[in-house]
């Protein structure tokens, strides 16, 4: 008995192991270590974060070290002086060089480090956004999965209500109650609910495969959302707040906004080809010669100098570089305003989709009890006569799809809410913590 009481135990500890395991909050944080998409944003963050180093690097000192070994053939062919003997003479050489250059001014470099500083900074809102991207793809698929469920669950239900109908449709026929087209339409039902059954079967395999594709892990069961889960209002209820806070911290209008300067750096770059150079320089020579007409010998020569270059005539490149930056500049301006646009059209969409949602779900659930209540008044009315068979059957598909309903607005409505908070860039884990809160 003992034994008994510790398997059940065990086993119920295991399942509410698996169902804590697999809610939201979980199943996102396995797709922040193993969902591809995110993990290439990740490196491509830790890429462009380079910027910044390579673009302080030419303002800071270079160096160069060269190192030579020469094997040399003199051939003097005639001489006047008696101290040089026609022929060949042979000998080696060799020697290092050592160059230091210091930028002291070079416009170009200067712009350069400004824009990794931009590069960087739209690096991170976009890394921030393909998280916020990933937090919404998350909760899609874990509901889409949840809504599967339903719908097999619903199909079954349907399916084995209509087998109960037809059965009692039957007998009645048998016994001359009801009439045999009664008879052939709930046949006709049990097939079509039959082959719902098989379909939502399926679909629930491919939401299953879906959900898994983000984390690389199968889940046969995840936790569901509580019946009881509330009906939360954007907060604060006012449209324009939100437009407010989107057009300020929308990672995706940051973005743009951080490639527009950009651009309009590069044609600050690019002109600087008609720009003076300064430089400071400093070379330092060794060479060891180890014969030769002038005999063995060793020299060492140190020089420090200061460059001036002054670009004079490229062809016209530097200008038509510059009329391109231009032009890739009013580029950049569009499509930050199309996407400030974009941002607007999001946020007020989505706004207005957790508003109808909230009440859809509130409509839906009201429905539900109705069809509820039809399906008792008919079933009653069949029985005394004044109802068909058709008519139950109606109502028993008019109560499955009215329960479908309720329960795919449920999930509606905290889909809009994340990409409302998405659109207006604060979308974070609390969220996900918060709606995990209402799965049981």
């Amino acid at each position: 008995m003992k034994q008994t009481q510790l398997a059940i135990t065990l086993a119920l500890t295991l399942t509410s192991f698996t169902v804590n395991a697999n809610d939201l909050m979980s199943i996102y944080q396995q797709a922040t270590q193993n969902d591809p998409q995110f993990r290439a944003a990740q490196a491509e963050y830790r890429a462009n974060q380079e910027a910044t180093s390579q673009g302080r690097a030419p303002l800071l000192p270079q160096l160069t070290a060269t190192v030579h070994s020469t094997d040399n053939t003199d051939e003097v062919i005639s001489s006047s002086s008696s101290l040089f003997t026609v022929g060949e003479n042979k000998y080696d050489s060799s020697g290092y060089s050592l160059k230091l250059t210091q930028a002291i001014y070079h416009h170009d470099y200067y712009v350069q480090l400004r824009q990794a500083n931009a590069q960087v900074a739209r690096a991170e809102a976009n890394f921030r956004n393909a998280k916020q991207e990933l937090m919404v793809r998350v909760a899609q698929r874990y509901f889409e999965y949840l809504g599967a469920i339903d719908n097999l669950g619903f199909a079954r239900a349907e399916q084995k209500a209509i087998e109960q109908q037809l059965n009692q449709i039957e007998q009645r026929f048998n016994v001359g109650l009801t009439a045999i087209t009664d008879v052939h339409e709930a046949r006709a039902r049990r097939d079509q609910a039959e082959a719902q059954t098989i379909r939502a079967r399926n679909e629930l395999e491919v939401a299953r495969e879906n959900l898994r594709e983000i984390t690389g892990m199968p889940y046969n069961q995840i936790a569901e959302l509580d019946k009881d889960s509330p009906l939360l209002r954007p907060e604060p209820e006012n449209i324009e707040h939100w437009v407010e806070t989107a057009l300020e911290h929308s990672l995706s209008l940051i973005a743009a906004e951080k490639t527009r300067l950009i651009a309009k750096q590069e044609i600050s770059r690019q002109r600087a080809g008609h720009y003076p150079t300064l430089d400071l320089v400093a070379d330092h020579t060794n060479t060891d010669i180890e014969g030769g007409s002038f005999g063995a010998r060793e020299t060492e020569d140190t020089a420090i100098s200061v460059q001036l270059n002054v670009p004079l005539y490229s062809g016209g490149l530097v200008a038509s570089q510059t009329r391109e930056a231009a032009a890739r500049h009013i580029q950049a301006k569009e499509q930050y305003e199309q996407q400030r646009r974009a941002i607007e059209r999001q946020i007020r969409s989505a706004y207005l989709s957790v508003i109808a949602n909230i009440s859809q779900v509130k409509a839906f659930a009201q429905a539900l009890e109705s069809s509820r209540t039809a399906l008792e008044a008919t079933e009653a009315g069949f029985e005394v006569g004044t109802r068909t068979a058709v008519d139950v059957l109606n109502s028993q598909r008019e109560l499955y799809r009215a329960q479908r309903d309720y329960a795919q607005s449920r999930y509606n409505y905290i889909l809009e809410s994340f990409r409302l908070k998405q659109a207006a860039g604060i979308l974070s884990e609390q969220d996900i913590k918060q709606v995990n809160t209402w799965l049981q």
